[in-house]
């Protein structure tokens, strides 16, 4: 009976153990219904009223008095504990502008995690409030903000106080000094990320002794000098190490391979020498390796084809040499693949491993033989760069199929053949094309009439013949730099190409084409108005690691400029100009080029153009280099050159031009006479022929410019006449008066009458 009692009692319990687990359940979070602290609300208000926030959707619009006794979830961006206390505060990218002066942090003594990243704050009274009494904080983000100053001012952090801070970013600021060695006291230290700042000091070898717990340290695009200290291959949890784009010298640690959970080991941008350690070879994990423009040499170790989980290997820019070994295939995972501009040679393996490369740069060594038809395969490939090596055979017409494929640079290769020889127009996404400097034949490159996302063509210093097509203004309306140079194209150049209303760049020089000067140029859009935009990037994106790795690569351009040839690379977008130099063009220069406003450069030199020099060329205001020598232009040079403000460079030599040359601003600076050379009737300086105004191709090599040179002039004249009238009679009265020299005059006029009858004589007796 007890028993049963006994039992009836317990099995009378679990209904209210399970109603009080369910009224538990649907119980609201402490944070959502619990009243904020009224002094906390206060000092959030008081710290309100000093910021000013840009959009009116900003979470401060929801912090008022009137909320002030509402449930803490009320007030946006915080988040308290079940007391009341402030626990978080979050306002990332919430448009805050000011400073955090009235933030007293005193005022809350639960508050764990303050994230104010992606704001518009300075420095205040919280640099201090941050070290001195935020003793419970675990997580401090103030990364993109406008800290600027020595760090030491700006944020003073107390590692005595902040012995719980375990997440610190402070990135994307403005703050310069050194790297403390104090922080090192912060045991508890996951996450530290200064990156993106000014910082200036050695990583100091002691943070890495107590920070056992590190996953992420990030201070790349930085300061930073001296070495890699090696103690930091102790933090064997660190999973991220970015030292990229700073100063950093020496070697890379032979330790480094103890870092057994390391995912991302990002190097680039240094002055980092040396071998690459075989230790590499034990990051099993490694899912990046970017060791790009540091001063590595020697052979890449074979450890590293072992890294099966690689996604990238950048190692561009250093002195590695060697041949690529064909275990490159055992790395199945591998999207991106860069070995430029190093000493590699041999060829290329025909199998990279992967079929899922998107980058492939191999551009800048000394890779041989023909071109692995294998890459044929790659159908996510977006990036080919196979430039500046000895590569030679056909262009694989299997390559024009690759769907993906938006960038592709062969140039400055051996490359022959017909590019490509096939019918097809395949529906290609190709935005950037480089074939310059090869040995390919044929006419234009029929292929190209499928590019209809075509932005920079570049097939110049080839062997190509025949017309240039009147459908490129058609079929590739996005052009915006056409580059045809040295070349054998003839003809006329086609109106059509006025079509392309994104054109910027146009280089057809030293071809055989004949006739006039479209005026239609005087309608590409894109060369009437300045840009501003700095670069051409070809962005691609690989999801891995903790978000998106951006691979961007920067377009390059050959340009003959200032009579140089030269490489814009970055600020290639900022060109625009017109070169027709070296044809056979005749007519005169349409006036119509002078709308084009936007133009830097223009050279229509080597030609057979006649006419004026047009008077409106003084629009070309950003103008910075100006050829016309070598052709037949005559006239007087406008006045209006002098307004080419920009003007560093200007060949006007080997016409028929005549008159004053202008003078003023920018003109003063060209002082090299060559530049008008062989101008028979120009006058002024910097030439050391004088003028006078008004002056026509005749007087312009005789009187000067004004009435002081018109006086002499006449002065000289009168002078030279009176010498003369002089010097008759001086003649006459000596003859008159002293016999001797008269009788001896005579007897010499006498002889030649001699002479000249006995040669009458003498041709009359011939002709008999």
């Amino acid at each position: 009976m007890a028993l049963r009692s006994r039992t009836h009692a317990s099995k009378s319990i679990v209904p209210l153990r399970i109603s009080l687990l369910l009224l538990l359940l649907s119980t609201p979070p402490c944070s959502s219904s619990t009243i904020i602290q009224h002094g906390e609300a206060e000092s959030l208000l008081r710290w309100k009223s000093t910021l000013s926030a840009a959009a009116s959707a900003s979470p401060l619009t929801t912090w008022s008095p009137a909320t002030s006794s509402s449930a803490c979830s009320s007030w946006r961006g915080v988040t308290c504990d079940a007391a009341g206390h402030v626990a978080e505060l979050s306002l990332p990218g919430a448009g805050l502008h000011g400073e955090l002066r009235a933030l007293d942090l005193a005022a809350f003594p639960a508050l764990a995690k303050l994230d104010l990243r992606r704001n518009n704050i300075t420095a205040g009274v919280v640099a201090a409030n941050v070290s001195t009494r935020a003793s419970n904080l675990t997580y401090l983000d103030l990364s993109d903000n406008a800290f600027a100053g020595h760090i030491l001012d700006v944020l003073p952090l107390s590692p005595a106080t902040l012995q719980q801070l375990s997440y610190l970013n402070l990135s994307s600021n403005g703050l310069y000094g050194p790297i403390l060695r104090s922080l090192s006291a912060m045991g508890k230290m996951t996450v530290f990320d200064v990156s993106r700042n000014r910082l200036n000091s050695d990583i100091p070898s002691e943070l890495f002794t107590n920070w056992v717990e590190l996953t992420q340290f990030r201070v790349q695009n930085n300061s930073i000098t001296g070495s890699i200290p090696p103690t930091i291959c102790n933090t064997t949890k660190l999973k991220y190490l970015r030292l990229a784009k700073n100063k950093l010298t020496g070697e890379i640690p032979a330790e480094i391979g103890r870092l057994a959970s390391l995912q991302a080991l990002e190097l680039a941008d240094n002055f980092l020498t040396g071998p690459i350690p075989n230790s590499v070879g034990n990051l099993t994990d490694l899912l990046v390796m970017d060791l790009f423009s540091n001063g590595f040499t020697g052979v890449i170790p074979p450890e590293i084809f072992n890294l099966t989980a690689l996604r990238t290997i950048d190692v561009g820019t250093n002195r590695l040499e060697g041949e690529v070994p064909a275990s490159i295939s055992s790395l199945r995972n591998l999207y991106g693949l860069d070995l430029s501009n190093n000493r590699f040679s041999g060829t290329i393996p025909s199998d990279l491993g992967s079929r899922q490369f998107v980058t492939i740069v191999l551009a800048s060594n000394s890779f041989s033989g023909e071109f692995p038809l294998t890459f044929c395969q790659l159908d996510s490939l977006e990036i080919l760069d196979l430039s500046n090596n000895h590569l030679q055979g056909e262009i694989p017409s299997c390559l024009w199929h690759l769907q993906d494929l938006v960038f592709m640079d062969l140039s400055y290769n051996s490359f022959s053949g017909e590019v490509p020889p096939m019918s097809a127009y395949p529906n290609s996404s190709l935005e950037s094309v480089h074939l310059a400097n090869n040995n390919l034949t044929g006419g234009y490159p029929m292929v190209l009439k499928g590019c209809k996302w075509l932005i920079i063509l570049d097939l110049g210093g080839n062997h190509f013949t025949g017309t240039i097509p009147s459908w490129i203004g058609t079929c590739n309306p996005l052009l915006r730099f056409l580059i045809l140079r040295s070349n054998v194209f003839n003809g006329s150049i086609p109106k059509e190409l006025s079509q392309l209303s994104h054109l910027q760049l146009l280089d057809l020089a030293m071809n055989n084409l004949v006739g006039s000067i479209p005026r239609s140029f005087g309608n590409f859009t894109s060369m009437i108005q300045p840009k501003t935009e700095l670069n051409l990037p070809w962005k691609v994106q690989h999801h891995i690691l903790d978000g998106r790795v951006d691979y961007t690569y920067t377009d390059r351009i050959g340009i003959n400029w200032k009579r140089q040839n030269h490489t814009f690379q970055g600020t290639v977008a900022l060109m625009a100009g017109i070169d027709l130099s070296s044809n056979y063009l005749s007519n005169e220069i349409p006036s119509e080029l002078c709308n084009l406003e936007s133009m830097r450069f223009l050279n229509l030199s080597r030609n057979h153009l006649s006419g004026i020099i047009p008077k409106e060329i003084g629009n070309l205001k950003i103008l910075e280099s100006l050829d016309f020598s070598w052709n037949e232009l005559s006239g007087s040079i406008p006045s209006s050159i002098s307004n080419l403000m920009s003007l560093s460079s200007l060949n006007l030599s080997n016409n028929h031009l005549s008159g004053e040359i202008p003078s003023g601003y920018q003109l003063r600076t060209l002082a090299d006479p060559s530049i008008y050379s062989n101008n028979f009737g120009l006058c002024g300086f910097p030439l050391n022929i004088s003028c006078s105004d008004g002056s026509n191709s005749t007087s312009a090599l005789i009187g000067g410019s004004t009435d002081s040179q018109e006086l002499e002039i006449l002065s000289w004249f009168y002078s030279v006449l009176a010498g003369l009238v002089f010097g008759f009679w001086l003649w006459f009265g000596v003859l008159l008066l002293f016999e001797p020299w008269r009788f001896a005059f005579f007897g010499q006029v006498d002889h030649l009458q001699k002479k000249i009858m006995q040669k009458i004589c003498c041709m009359y007796a011939k002709s008999e």
